[in-house]
């Protein structure tokens, strides 16, 4: 089966930002370091699927970086069971503010494709 690919984007909340840099009137730039993925699980490609779709997801850390919510952003008909089951076994390292852990939101993509086998061309 062809491998799945995973693309994977960072955000966070700008509003903690802004909360953040309003306390610290007249310090420097805060340190950031938004949270990074630790271990990811590719979805499976539904069987009972047709074509390829993308499936974009936003996840809500804690400060723990332990998943608190998954929300479909942008489904595609019949792949987003499969995202979903993907996403919650991912670990995270959470985002950290001024070296200390903060509550975070990442927007991940899943792109699916045809499995090799059902492209139609068979090995010899």
């Amino acid at each position: 089966m062809q491998k799945l690919k995973v693309v994977v984007g960072v955000f966070t909340l700008a509003c903690l930002l802004a909360v953040t840099l309003a306390k610290t009137k007249g310090a420097s730039t805060p340190s950031f370091e938004p949270a990074t993925v630790v271990s990811s699980v590719d979805p499976v490609y539904p069987e009972n699927a047709m074509g390829s779709g993308t499936v974009v997801v936003t996840v809500s850390l804690d400060a723990a970086g332990e998943i608190q919510q998954v929300k479909v952003i942008k489904g595609s008909e019949g792949f987003d069971s499969s995202a979903l089951e993907a996403i919650r076994e991912w670990k995270f390292k959470p985002a950290m503010l001024e070296g200390k852990p903060v509550p975070s939101a990442i927007p991940v993509a899943f792109s699916f494709g045809w499995p090799i086998a059902c492209m139609g061309g068979r090995r010899k």
